[in-house]
């Protein structure tokens, strides 16, 4: 059986007061290109940092190809934020080690030759 690539059920969000995400429930099939619209602070970047498992839900769940959001799904979903989502005074180093704990294919020694090629140090803040 085909799961759907994201599935939610009742799923919620809440910041303090502020609720981002309120019982949503949805299923987005495999072989579709789809696009969230919706006015600023809809929840749209809420969702996808929660299918990035860069936030946890409030309540409900929240499924990536028939996986809840863990390790297993963060190997299957990309996310490039219009925004850095760490802290600018890490050093470089430190990133790496961020990047080999969260990303399970991140390859350590193709960012150390990079970052060589491009003369960065890695005691340099980000």
């Amino acid at each position: 059986m085909d799961h759907p690539v994201i599935k939610a059920t009742n799923l919620t969000k809440v910041y303090g007061a502020l609720t981002a995400l309120n019982d949503l429930t949805l299923e987005l099939p495999a072989g579709r290109i789809i696009g969230l619209l919706g006015p600023n602070g809809s929840g749209k970047t809420t969702l996808i940092k929660l299918i990035a498992g860069l936030l946890t839900p409030t309540r409900g769940s929240l499924e990536v190809c028939g996986c809840a959001v863990g390790p297993q799904s963060k190997a299957l979903v990309s996310y490039l934020p219009d925004r850095v989502y760490f802290n600018k005074n890490q050093k470089i180093d430190q990133l790496l080690d961020l990047f080999c704990d969260f990303y399970s294919d991140f390859d350590r020694e193709r960012a150390y030759a990079m970052l060589q090629s491009l003369n960065i140090p890695l005691n340099a803040k980000f």
